[in-house]
């Protein structure tokens, strides 16, 4: 969406009055989200929050000599990736070939497609991307069933070139090669073909069964990113152009995914792919990621914020809120009540105990709350949020719209 583009039905959450306008004159008009008409529900992102989390993931990354890839399916939003750019990433990572085809679009050259592609029609484009120079674009490739898909799909593509990694998995985990025997019979397959250049390895310790911050579940972290760091040694060989990319790290184990990666011997572009601390959370991430612990600077802050209406008190400690599964992810934690509005947003507890389509049931202490207060909440892990939204209020500390961010799921 440019800021010409207007404001309509179809974006939740916005002002009615705004209807027709362009995004630009909205803005103009210096928009706060409590005083500008908003139809809550709303879900908003946090200015301060999202700028911090960008510039530490790059301190981050710079003070270990890694790159990052941010995985962008979690925001899907090329105004967002934009900032990640700025700061110093390396490229995209995106999990499909219509998220790779909406950030090309959008100008992002060189991308990731965290996943195998097995659409032939899509195998083709990529081929076609790759060969006009317009795009480096890369996919995973963890089977000689799969290369072969790959090859049929470029038969009658001029001059068709296509990017892969070899995706290293784990027993009981996703994708990806488990056994290096298998690793070495698909590369030597990939080299008689002049089309496909290796890039690389690739796995997700994210998966890894029993993976945690636990002495065991380290451990199993540990073994399973060993294990592309033997597979990376294997691959180097086959590397044509440029030097091997070694690449993993979600939003909750990269530390170990930076000290085992740091172990590899060979020359090679060391590459994160984390996302999930662009917005980070108030539960999921919050509990699991490396920053716990240190202080406030050093930490990612939550970025997103959910502020919806209470619409019932039907019993004296149960209030019903406007909002539910549609608004708000519940896959690993039900949203958090933190904020209340008064003539300020002041600190507040609740909890919601569960959703519906549209409802939220919070337990209160009885008295704290009234019908038409308008709640606060922080979220779960992020990933299954932005997508409720096509437009999210940008707002500075004070809550002022500064900015509409669009989404593209």
């Amino acid at each position: 969406m440019v800021d010409q583009d207007p404001i309509s039905i179809f974006h939740k959450g916005m002002p009615i009055a705004t209807q027709g306008s362009s995004i630009a004159d909205f803005l103009s008009t210096k928009p706060n989200l409590f005083t500008s008409g908003f139809q809550f529900p709303v879900m908003i992102l946090r200015e301060s929050a999202l700028e911090h989390n960008i510039k530490r993931m790059a301190s981050y990354c710079n003070s270990l000599g890694f790159e990052l890839a941010p995985h962008v399916k979690t925001p899907m939003s090329p105004q967002i990736a934009k900032r990640q750019i700025a700061a110093g990433a390396w490229g995209l990572t995106i999990a499909n070939f219509n998220q790779a085809r909406i950030m090309f679009e959008y100008g992002f050259n060189k991308l990731i497609i965290g996943n195998e592609v097995m659409e032939p029609t899509s195998i083709a484009e990529i081929a076609k991307i790759n060969s006009s120079g317009a795009g480096h674009i890369i996919f995973y490739i963890d089977s000689l069933a799969g290369l072969k898909i790959a090859q049929d799909s470029i038969a009658n593509v001029a001059n068709a070139k296509l990017n892969v990694f070899m995706e290293i998995g784990t027993e009981g985990g996703r994708a990806g090669i488990r056994d290096l025997d298998l690793l070495k019979a698909i590369l030597v397959e990939i080299a008689k073909d002049e089309r496909i250049y290796v890039r690389g390895v690739s796995g997700f310790e994210g998966a890894v069964p029993g993976g945690n911050r636990t002495g065991d579940g380290i451990e199993k972290l540990r073994i399973f990113l060993q294990h592309i760091v033997a597979a990376a040694e294997i691959t180097a060989l086959f590397i044509r152009e440029d030097k091997i990319i070694i690449s993993a790290g979600g939003s909750s184990f990269f530390d170990y995914v930076a000290e085992e990666f740091a172990k590899y011997q060979g020359d090679a572009h060391r590459i994160l792919r984390s996302g999930g601390y662009v917005s980070h959370d108030h539960v999921h991430y919050e509990d699991l990621y490396p920053f716990m612990g240190l202080p406030d600077s050093e930490r990612f802050y939550p970025a997103l914020e959910l502020w919806a209406r209470v619409l019932s008190i039907p019993e004296p400690d149960l209030a019903i809120l406007n909002f539910g599964k549609r608004d708000a992810g519940n896959d690993l934690d039900n949203p958090l009540p933190i904020l209340k509005l008064g003539n300020k947003p002041e600190a507040f507890k609740g909890k919601i105990e569960k959703l519906n389509d549209q409802h939220a049931f919070m337990k209160i202490s009885p008295g704290t709350t009234a019908v038409g207060d308008i709640i606060g909440c922080g979220i779960s892990h992020p990933c299954t949020n932005f997508d409720k939204w096509q437009l999210l209020p940008l707002v500075n500390d004070n809550y002022d719209v500064i900015d509409l961010v669009q989404t593209h799921f």
